[in-house]
């Protein structure tokens, strides 16, 4: 059994070059890694340069057309029987493909794993299920962002990345991997790095939006409505209008938005849990 690493980038060399070291350190080495640069208008020219490894394949697109197209057409050009992504401002520990191999060679499909915040390793997300379930989906991706995401070539070429989608693209993958009833396997332990809060990532985009353009981020949670319930789905809305709403501007317009969309229930309910985490 043999991984393809797919690493997808945009404008951050400086970045790739830690997460392709993350690569090249791995205690299971990939057959290939394939790098596809989302039509970045920054070089990575001096970066690839220090990385002198037939492996290792770079593919610009012709066009920016985001993250799941990029991931697309790493699938296209992967050759191996699994397929491990990884996210150019994140990083793997050396036993990361170490553990993923080893679940699929007890029978898994499809993989996801924890991981520690970059800079702050002892802040730690573990899912402690022993595999992917409903109950942990319809709260939302409590599981890990595709850095810590693998699965099987053959189910990546019949269902691809949903590249209709602004946001939630990972979770929309997992629910629906999750459907077809696959060994869908959660690794509860921390085998990776992610970098939280990216002055470019999307906590940072959100936060320069205006209410009327926050449809556009909800078109997983509409995709899934059925799967979620009605109650679930209206959270899941208001959370993802209210999101980071302690550092946007016109916060009266957000909850406005939110009541509109979700509900006064959902909202309420809203304010009300972040009162008890603040204070249970």
């Amino acid at each position: 059994m043999e991984f393809s690493v797919v690493i997808t980038t945009y404008n951050r060399p400086d970045y790739l070059e830690l997460s392709l070291k993350s690569v090249l350190e791995q205690q299971v080495q990939p057959k290939e890694i394939i790098i596809v640069d989302d039509n970045s208008s920054k070089s990575y020219a001096s970066v690839l340069s220090k990385f002198d490894d037939i492996r290792i394949r770079y593919i610009k697109q012709p066009l920016s057309g985001g993250a799941n197209v990029a991931r697309n057409r790493g699938i296209n050009e992967a050759s191996s029987d699994v397929i491990a992504f990884l996210d150019d401002d994140d990083m793997w520990l050396p036993e990361y493909l170490s553990y993923h191999r080893e679940k699929y060679l007890s029978g898994a499909d499809a993989v996801v794993s924890g991981f520690k915040h970059l800079g702050n390793e002892s802040k730690v997300k573990v899912n402690k299920d022993s595999k992917v379930t409903k109950p942990s989906l319809v709260r939302g991706n409590h599981y890990c962002g595709m850095s810590g995401f693998s699965a099987k070539r053959e189910l990546l070429l019949d269902m691809r990345f949903d590249e209709t989608l602004n946001n939630g693209q990972d979770w929309d993958m997992y629910v629906r991997l999750y459907e077809r009833n696959i060994s869908f396997v959660n690794i509860d332990i921390p085998i990776f790095l992610y970098r939280f809060q990216n002055e470019d990532g999307i906590g940072a985009k959100v936060r320069k939006m205006s209410p009327s353009d926050i449809e556009k981020r909800l078109g997983s949670a509409k995709k899934h409505r059925e799967f979620l319930g009605e109650y679930w789905f209206k959270k899941r809305i208001c959370e993802q209008v209210l999101f980071s709403l302690k550092y946007k501007n016109s916060k009266i317009a957000w909850i406005k938005k939110a009541i509109e969309i979700a509900g006064y229930r959902a909202t309420f309910m809203f304010f009300l849990n972040g009162v008890k985490r603040k204070f249970g």
